[in-house]
């Protein structure tokens, strides 16, 4: 690995972090927020809108079937917490516990940056976090990854300790499962983005940029300049950030898209709800058996 992580919870890490579709996008009455959805497959109706500052505590419909941030937290817990009681069996040195200190929590930059703080300190840049993770001696990896038959005069599991792991909290059922709703998750993003409402506000956004020096047709096209790729950000990606966040708020961005994408989400879980309900069983199970795997760890420490 490239990494001190095991392989087997890698491959947590890959198969269930849902992608957030992190960008998109004068007056709220110039927006045309209420006009009716006209586009190929939109739903029938408009959904409430509410004013929306930023996106931190927005929940969407699908949010429920997907894996959050907090969620993987606790998956790794759980995950680190079984490979810790598999080593202990064989007499192997412990790794120190796991803590993850996600970057984005839940929807904050789903319609892009939304944070007035953080454009000023970071621009469009991630703002930097302190994480530490298993940290396991590259002696122990073969056991980890099952590339050994035994240790310490103690069969090693099938997989490793890694894969007992995975098996015990379920994650090859839940990354089976969690293919629906990260489609969806996806695709619901993808039809607001086109509903009228949605394109009417960001044009709005747009009209509000250029009022303050700034030419882009869209949310997407400020936060992906590739001017602002730099390691760090400089004074201008931090001023068209400010400027990007102050416009959402005054054309209320998030909250019209928001609405547009609840609609949209809701009609897919309508029509998908046999493949969404598999998908929630299995995150249940892998839930409950991660914070079973911790509590176990707990008690006998």
């Amino acid at each position: 690995m490239a990494s001190s992580h095991s392989r087997a919870r890698a491959a947590y890490s890959t198969a269930i972090l849902v992608l957030l579709p992190l960008l998109s996008a004068c007056s709220a009455g110039d927006t045309g927020a209420s006009a009716p959805s006209s586009s190929p497959g939109a739903p029938q109706g408009r959904g409430e809108i509410h004013e929306l500052k930023d996106s931190k505590a927005l929940k969407l419909p699908l949010d429920d079937y997907l894996v959050s941030a907090a969620d993987l937290t606790a998956i790794d817990e759980g995950h680190a917490s079984a490979i810790a009681r598999c080593l202990a069996r064989m007499g192997a040195p412990q790794a120190p516990k796991v803590r993850r200190d996600p970057l984005v929590h839940g929807n904050e930059r789903r319609y892009g940056l939304a944070d007035t703080k953080l454009a000023e300190q970071s621009g469009y840049h991630l703002p930097s976090a302190a994480r530490t993770g298993e940290k396991y001696p590259p002696s122990l990896m073969p056991v980890i990854n099952g590339e050994v038959a035994e240790y310490n005069g103690t069969p090693v599991p099938e997989g490793g300790c890694g894969g007992e792991a995975q098996r015990e909290l379920h994650g090859a059922e839940m990354q089976q499962t969690l293919g629906t709703a990260q489609r969806l998750n996806t695709e619901g993003f993808t039809k607001s983005r086109q509903d009228p409402a949605v394109t009417a506000v960001s044009a709005a956004w747009s009209k509000c940029m250029k009022e303050s020096g700034h030419d882009y047709p869209d949310p997407t096209a400020a936060i992906n300049d590739t001017e602002f790729r730099g390691a760090e950000p400089t004074d201008r990606e931090k001023k068209v950030a400010l400027a990007d966040v102050q416009c959402k708020q005054k054309v209320n961005l998030i909250g019209v898209w928001a609405a547009a994408e609840t609609v949209y989400q809701q009609q897919l879980i309508k029509e998908n709800s046999a493949e969404l309900e598999k998908g929630l069983a299995a995150k249940r199970a892998t839930m409950s058996a991660a914070a079973s795997a911790v509590s176990g760890a707990a008690a006998a420490s």
